[in-house]
């Protein structure tokens, strides 16, 4: 049976279908070396202008940064911006 729209939780989510979100970075070697070391990686630290990054590197950019105070208390950005208000208790 549907809900109807007027009476449906869900309905106020419906603005952030669709969001997306752009971010720039600039590769440098420090975060690549710091995968690669555990890894016994050494020789692939160094990243080379147009090579490609090695698996899982872009964990390593393009990170959120959020101030302090547009953070909550699971120690993630604030939802309501980017991430729409669900009040569950975890993002993943």
């Amino acid at each position: 049976m549907d809900t109807p729209a007027d009476t449906n939780p869900l309905e106020p989510l419906r603005a952030w279908i669709g969001r997306s979100e752009r971010r720039s970075d600039t590769v440098t070697a420090a975060p690549l070396a710091g995968l690669a070391a555990p890894l016994g990686r050494i020789d692939d630290a160094e990243p080379q202008p147009g090579a490609a990054l090695p698996l899982l590197a872009h964990w390593l950019y393009f990170l959120p940064q959020a101030a302090q105070r547009e953070i909550g208390a699971d120690g993630h950005a604030r939802r309501g911006g980017f991430l729409p208000p669900v009040p569950l208790p975890r993002r993943m």
